[in-house]
């Protein structure tokens, strides 16, 4: 983990540069709601939007991810984790 964090310092990544790949909210063929990563992994199916959205919500959390949310006529959300309070005392 330090040395991970000496590259990023080293490196000067910024936060936004930091931020893994975006967690997407996707419409299914059949009536259900997907959560995907970036680059294609399936990481479930969801009967309603909401329901994908809180487990999408939660997984962009843990991942410092954004996440997006596209509904059924095509139109994005986009959306950033928020830090908590003790993350931004921290410095996390």
């Amino acid at each position: 983990m330090a040395a991970k964090l000496e590259k990023a310092m080293v490196s000067g990544d910024s936060e936004t540069e930091a931020m893994q790949k975006p967690i997407h909210v996707l419409p299914g063929e059949h009536c259900d709601w997907i959560v995907r990563e970036d680059g294609g992994r399936e990481l479930g199916h969801y009967p309603s939007q909401d329901a994908a959205k809180s487990v999408g919500h939660k997984l962009a959390r843990k991942r410092s991810a954004e996440l997006l949310v596209y509904g059924r006529a095509g139109k994005i959300h986009r959306s950033r984790p928020k830090k908590s309070w003790l993350s931004r005392l921290l410095g996390r």
